[in-house]
């Protein structure tokens, strides 16, 4: 049960919900629980968030290696239960997904392996001048900074579900780019 109660969507201003695409888009849970935030902050937030869903320009099987190291090292059930099922849908296998959870990184590929040490060293605070220096000769100082951004904004999200108790949402997200609702976060 969410530790703060979620926002009646009949009192939240119909520009907000308009943004989200509400009524036609559903709303995730971490979406609805961030409309308690004032106006100019949510507008920033949610700018965020659609941006890190529509905007990346990483290749979406290591982004969501990424975003799944992430969910790992902050223990959020509520991101892994979107991203297993949306890495599911790249075509991760059940071991491949497995492997990158006990970081077993042996069967990725070199490119899959040096995001996934990056984003453990990033959550942890602690990039390695090696583990720079390989993810900047791979992929450029842009998708480094790209990276760092991706990992701030689902650590960041995995701080509001820890202080709200957001529950993962009846039905995971399967796919970013046909997802209904774009606001989606995770």
């Amino acid at each position: 049960m969410a530790r703060l109660p979620y926002p009646d969507l009949e009192r939240v201003a119909p520009a907000r919900l308009a943004i989200l695409g509400y009524p036609a888009n559903r709303l995730l849970n971490i979406t609805r629980i961030a409309l308690h935030m004032p106006e100019k902050l949510w507008r920033g937030h949610i700018a965020l968030k659609q941006a890190m869903t529509r905007d990346t320009t990483m290749d979406l099987v290591l982004r969501e290696v990424l975003i799944m190291r992430v969910a790992h090292n902050a223990r959020c059930d509520y991101e892994l239960h979107h991203h297993i099922s949306i890495s599911a849908n790249l075509g991760f296998s059940l071991q491949k997904q497995d492997a990158i959870a006990r970081q077993d990184y042996a069967a990725l590929t070199e490119d899959e392996r040096a995001v996934a040490i990056f984003t453990d060293e990033t959550c942890k605070l602690s990039v390695s001048d090696k583990t720079l220096a390989t993810v900047r000769a791979m992929f450029g100082d842009a998708l480094v900074m790209e990276m760092a951004a991706i990992i701030a904004s689902y650590w960041g999200t995995a701080m509001m579900v820890a202080v709200t108790g957001v529950e993962p949402d009846e039905e995971p997200v399967r796919n970013w780019a046909t997802a209904q609702g774009g606001s989606e976060e995770d």
